[in-house]
């Protein structure tokens, strides 16, 4: 008789502690990821002042403990005031291109609350280069305004290390070019297939 009191009183204890136990609330999987990446080229200040900025649209495609890949499309757009060209005196005038293109996000995150990250994101797409501005060269009685536009194949590799906070995110992040390496563009000094933005961003989570 004591046994088996004994043993419907631990049945009863075990169902107790097992009702009382926290369920356990994984996060929800976001559908959505928006960045917004303010930029600075820094091969191309000799070109004069430059700033621009980055835009992504991505959705997850595989999502692990350590490891997410996202894809979307990105749309890139920077703006050189050439007064100060090092280049050529006498210019008043500025260059700008626009990029739209997809990408591929394979990110890592070291930790269990996926905290911090690195990223890799390859791009390709094309992008417009516009040029507009005047030249003047007085002592040659040269006046003459100029503006040029040139559409092209475009590639390249965004590296970023970032942190999350809740559905935000900080990121430092690189974004180079490779265009240029098959038709030695990138010998050419300040060319612009070599560029190489540098800059910080903000992500959202939805």
């Amino acid at each position: 008789m004591k046994n088996q009191l004994f043993i419907i009183i631990t049945l009863i204890t075990f169902k107790t502690i097992g009702q009382t136990q926290p369920s356990v609330k994984y996060p929800e999987k976001k559908k959505w990821r928006l960045e917004l990446l303010f930029t600075q080229d820094i091969l191309n200040t000799s070109y004069g002042d430059n700033f621009g900025f980055v835009f992504k649209v991505k959705r997850p495609a595989f999502q692990k403990k350590h490891f997410d890949i996202y894809y979307g499309v990105c749309y890139q757009n920077s703006y050189i005031d050439e007064t100060d060209n090092l280049f050529t005196k006498g210019i008043d005038g500025y260059t700008k291109d626009n990029g739209l293109y997809v990408v591929y996000e394979l990110r890592y995150q070291p930790f269990q609350k996926k905290k911090f990250y690195v990223s890799l994101e390859p791009f390709i797409g094309l992008t417009h280069l516009k040029s507009k501005g005047t030249l003047r060269i007085p002592e040659h009685d040269v006046y003459q305004k100029y503006k040029n536009n040139y559409t092209y194949f475009n590639y390249g590799l965004s590296q970023s290390i970032g942190i999350n906070i809740n559905d935000f995110s900080i990121s430092g992040f690189a974004w180079g070019s490779l265009k240029g390496f098959l038709d030695n563009g990138r010998s050419r000094p300040a060319d612009f297939d070599s560029r190489l933005f540098l800059g910080i961003g903000l992500g959202y989570s939805l």
